[in-house]
């Protein structure tokens, strides 16, 4: 048996490139010893196969493999190598529960959801905490968190400082996925308290940490990578969503693509879609004010409307030559609860693909209906409209794309944003993730686009005032 598990770790590691192979060692770090965790294949192999016990459960075999490669995204080795799906690993974890631990699932996810120029941020922010050769020497987020480890400045039980810098440099997303692990924590410890084998809570002996961790298991609930069952629980405030009547969704498509797409894709989402094409800006104007009107949004929970033109930063071009456009912030304003009333309380989700004719260039006049967040001067030469964050009205969601205009002309062209926005909406409903979680699946997807084609580059900008969770 143990030599079939050995093929079946050599197998593996050989299609995991250098990266994964640092996340995974990562992921397993509180299992290693120190003779192993430089040695990936052999810290797997002593891992699926070593005869000590954890709290009398017998070794985690291909269980624990199965469970790192879901942890990766490697669900095409799970499906060649180790002969299960995506799915039935989910199961498998919802049935048997983790072995991996919360807190270090949780960091690689954040090292996957942030972009090098996220981390040069952290490093700037971290320069007077941590030394100046292992930041030089960090090539990703779980390289700066393995150096705040060793000084005991981050671990399972102290995150604020990776929350705070994350808040700093802008990425609010993410510092909500630790408050919500925070959350899940605070829970876990008050009932290992309780426990009567946890008598001398000070200890740091191996049999407490694992305690620690199974009932981490039991208790966190993540949105990401697992299916969205956990979300089911009482504590998570969400927008109420009737299901016969969820949503009214406006599609406007003044370029000619992926309209349709994006009709089908909210269809599939049971909303009501509204479809319109190749419309000039008085006509985009009129439509939109004429939908925020209709007494019919007093049945719908939420309401949605998709852009797709010509246009800048700030303004809207639709399919007219020349001109000003449609001011963005006069068209977020007829969806106000003062414009609009019926809507009030309820989640508005704006989606705009944005052609741009030229370059962008700085904003010479602020959005009245946004604020704008203190910057660190290091991180001032980026786009400023990026850093423009929450409309005065609440419970609005703005994710905006901008790409030029001469993609338009090829032929056969698809926005790379709004395929990504598609699939993961509609992933999101299969799994019943968070909007806002499934937003991340959008900006894994097009980085690594932007990576991959560095001549034709999608800008992302994405701000909120949602007081709750929205599920579609």
């Amino acid at each position: 048996m143990e030599q079939a598990l050995c093929v079946l770790v050599n197998r593996v590691v050989d299609c995991l490139d250098t990266e994964e192979c640092k996340k995974l060692l990562y992921l397993c770090w509180d299992w290693l010893s120190a003779e192993c965790v430089e040695d990936c294949r052999g810290a797997l192999i002593t891992l699926i196969t070593h005869t000590h016990t954890h709290q009398g459960r017998p070794p985690p075999g291909d269980t624990l493999l199965k469970e790192i490669l879901f942890r990766l995204n490697r669900f095409d080795i799970l499906k060649r190598i180790l002969g299960t799906s995506r799915q039935e690993v989910e199961e498998m974890l919802r049935a048997s529960g983790r072995v991996l631990s919360d807190y270090r699932v949780l960091m690689v996810e954040l090292n996957d959801n942030l972009e090098a120029e996220d981390l040069r941020s952290l490093n700037f922010l971290l320069s007077s905490t941590v030394s100046k050769g292992p930041l030089d020497r960090a090539t990703s987020f779980l390289d700066v968190v393995a150096e705040l480890e060793k000084i005991d400045k981050v671990s399972c039980e102290k995150v604020e400082v990776v929350e705070g810098c994350l808040r700093r440099i802008g990425r609010v997303d993410l510092a909500r996925r630790i408050q919500s692990y925070q959350k899940g924590q605070n829970s876990a410890e008050k009932e290992v308290s309780q426990s009567p084998a946890q008598v001398g809570v000070g200890s740091q002996s191996p049999e407490r940490k694992q305690q620690r961790q199974s009932a981490e298991i039991q208790t966190l609930k993540f949105s990401v990578p697992e299916s969205g069952a956990q979300h089911t629980q009482a504590s998570v405030d969400e927008y109420y969503i009737n299901p016969e009547f969820r949503g009214m969704c406006v599609i406007i498509d003044c370029v000619g693509c992926d309209g349709e797409v994006l009709k089908d894709t909210f269809e599939q989402l049971s909303f009501r879609v509204d479809l319109h094409t190749l419309l000039g800006v008085g006509e985009v104007y009129s439509l939109l004010q004429s939908a925020g009107q209709q007494g019919v949004l007093q049945r719908f929970s939420a309401f949605c409307c998709c852009l797709l033109s010509r246009g800048s930063d700030t303004h809207l071009l639709a399919t007219d030559a020349e001109g000003p456009g449609l001011a963005l912030a006069d068209l977020r304003h007829l969806f106000s609860p003062v414009r609009c009333p019926l809507l009030a309380g309820k989640p508005k989700l704006f989606f705009m693909q944005s052609y741009a004719e030229a370059p962008p260039t700085p904003q010479t006049q602020d959005d009245p209906y946004l604020e704008t967040d203190g910057l660190p001067p290091h991180i001032a030469t980026r786009q400023t409209s990026v850093w423009k964050t929450l409309p005065a009205a609440a419970d609005i969601l703005w994710s905006s794309c901008k790409t030029e205009a001469w993609l338009l002309e090829k032929q056969g062209h698809h926005s790379v944003y709004l395929q990504a926005l598609s699939s993961a909406l509609l992933r999101g409903r299969q799994r019943r993730l968070p909007l806002l979680d499934a937003l991340l699946d959008v900006n894994r997807d097009v980085f690594e686009h932007n990576r991959r084609n560095p001549d034709r580059v999608y800008h992302l900008t994405l701000f909120h005032t949602l007081r709750r969770s929205v599920f579609l």
